[in-house]
């Protein structure tokens, strides 16, 4: 059909039934209707038959009887002349839906259609719809930004996981500055489309190129959220930014820091989110740094409590070896403790094992506490049931001196010293306040058992203490350890101590082993008995008299005799 109307040319009117008829139609609807159609049948042109009058103030301008191409609205035309099904265009501001319905019921055979368009006013819906859809982006980002944010408990990772979640929809580029008291200044940028944000640090001299940044971050001035800022002159940039930078403090317990959002979108509900956005994050980086921080107290603390490493003077006098298994192993540390001292000016090398009650850090607390009072102790006594008398003594009047604590404060130990002999041997002297006795490993191969028991240290006033000595021939060793290598239950039901018998029938088949192959040895058959059960601190150390150098066969003990010259052959002279 054309549509085309001749130029100049007069709106047609619609016959007057036709005219009666559409607006007895058309009259109750509330919703905007338009009837399009041929001026007449077999018409050139197309006009408009009918349009309410709610059609009217969605497309201001129609009125019945006008041709199509003169309606002042764009998308109104375009579909009629298209024969579309629908369109949706903003017209006169606001956004319509329009649904195109094909008049064809009894419509005389040979007679032109009829077309009823069907317009919405969708405006509200729209704007509403996409306020939805940011409320939700702007929920979800908050969700998981927290969800990312939460556990990471490393700061450095949190600051840039920070700046890489916020790129990209708060700002094409995300800085985030943090102060932690030092003088470096943290920094972590993220810019939307890299994978991976930029991290380093600066000086605070360096910070002072933005005042504004250095009051905010260091100060603690009020920083307006509009301010801009110069940034080019900091490390963290390589250009000249441009546009609006918001600036939006990061509140924090531990830490101070700012976020900085270069050409966020001009969006006003942009700053509100960041400052939602920067208290999440501020919750995270001070965690972290709280948590770094008793890292490096429980770190400190922790090295202090791990048994010490064994002293190098020994070698030549005293062959020791040690092996070390607390209860919860990620601690490293329990109740269970040893030590071996340096050589005393008089040739011996004091030594101990003990294990406190408890477990845990309190217990390694207890044991820390120990050693410290033996090594006071030893400067004004080396004999060691002596020594376990004074510290049996110095405990109890530690427990009165702090009645807060009410745990028992009592420990199990053997202590003593080794002196070498002229033979290669060793003397030991040997005292011990409530532990197991320890086991002498024969050159033979057969175990003994050193008698010696002596009570509780730091239990009673009147405890008593007993020593004895301990001779070892070259090679052979004495193994000082921990109940728990006794009393750790498992085997076959899980239920069975490991005991002394076993430990006994271990220990013969390391006759002549050094002392360390002794220690791990005992520990490999210990882990295979447990069976990954649970077990008590595991505390072992070996004293070995050093064995005799074995002779070295391919040396000969006297010079070979010269060969005899074969017959027939003249001696060969010395070069």
């Amino acid at each position: 059909m054309d549509s085309t109307m001749p130029a100049g040319a007069p709106s047609p009117t619609p016959p007057r039934g036709m005219r009666s008829l559409h607006s007895r139609v058309l009259a109750g609807l509330s919703e905007a209707v338009v009837v399009t159609g041929p001026a007449r049948p077999g018409g050139a042109y197309t006009i408009v038959h009918a349009a309410n009058t709610a059609a009217e103030r969605l497309l201001p301008g129609i009125t019945a009887g006008l041709a199509v191409e003169r309606v002042p609205h764009d998308a109104f035309r375009s579909a009629v002349a298209q024969q579309l099904p629908g369109f949706e265009a903003e017209v006169a501001g606001r956004v319509l839906v329009a649904r195109a319905e094909r008049l064809d019921d009894d419509v005389p055979p040979g007679a032109d259609l009829l077309t009823c368009w069907y317009l919405r006013d969708v405006t509200d819906e729209r704007r509403g719809s996409a306020s939805l859809q940011r409320a939700q982006a702007r929920a979800g980002f908050l969700a998981e930004s927290g969800r990312a944010l939460h556990g990471v408990l490393n700061l450095e990772r949190t600051l840039r996981t920070a700046a890489s979640l916020a790129a990209g929809f708060l700002a094409p580029t995300v800085l985030v500055l943090l102060a932690d008291g030092s003088d470096a200044v943290r920094w972590a940028r993220a810019d939307a489309g890299r994978p991976r944000p930029h991290a380093g640090e600066m000086t605070r001299v360096e910070l002072r190129a933005a005042p504004r940044l250095h009051e905010a971050l260091v100060e603690e001035a009020p920083v307006d959220p509009w301010v801009s800022l110069e940034l080019a002159e900091l490390p963290v940039w390589n250009e000249r930014p441009t546009g609006r930078i918001v600036v939006v403090p990061v509140p924090g317990t531990v830490v101070r820091g700012v976020l900085v959002l270069v050409e966020p979108a001009d969006d006003e509900d942009v700053v509100p989110l960041a400052e939602e956005y920067a208290t999440r994050v501020g919750t995270a980086l001070s965690a972290a740094a709280l948590f770094r921080e008793q890292a490096h107290l429980g770190h400190v603390l922790q090295a202090s409590l791990e048994p010490p490493p064994l002293p190098d003077d020994t070698r030549g006098a005293v062959v020791v070896g040690s092996a070390y298994r607390p209860a919860r192993e990620s601690l490293r540390v329990g109740g269970d403790f040893y030590e071996v001292l340096p050589r005393t000016a008089v040739g011996r090398t004091p030594f101990l094992l003990g294990d406190v009650c408890g477990k845990g850090i309190e217990a390694a607390v207890l044991s820390g506490r120990v050693r410290q009072s033996l090594h006071a102790l030893r400067l004004v006594e080396q004999d060691p049931t002596t020594l376990l008398g004074l510290l049996n003594a110095a405990l109890l009047d530690a427990a009165d001196l702090d009645a807060a604590v009410t745990m028992p404060r009592f420990a199990t130990m053997v202590l003593g010293d080794a002196e070498p002999l002229p033979d290669g041997g060793l003397r030991l002297r040997l005292a011990t306040g409530g532990h197991p006795p320890p086991f002498v490993v024969r050159a033979d191969g057969t175990v003994e058992e050193v008698d010696v028991v002596g009570s509780l240290v730091g239990a009673l006033r009147d405890a008593e203490f007993s020593g004895t000595e301990v001779l070892l021939a070259p090679g052979e060793t004495c193994l000082i350890y921990s109940d728990g290598v006794t009393e750790a239950r498992g085997g076959p039901g899980g239920r069975d101590f490991y005991g002394e018998e076993r430990l006994a029938a271990a220990l013969s088949g390391c006759a002549g082993a050094p002392a360390q192959v002794v220690c791990e040895r005992v520990v490999q058959l210990l882990s295979d008995w447990l069976a990954g059960r649970d077990h008590d601190d595991v505390a072992l150390l070996a004293l070995q008299a050093p064995p005799r150098p074995r002779p070295d066969r391919s040396r000969p003990d006297r010079p070979s005799p010269r060969p005899r010259p074969r017959p027939g052959h003249p001696p060969r002279e010395a070069s």
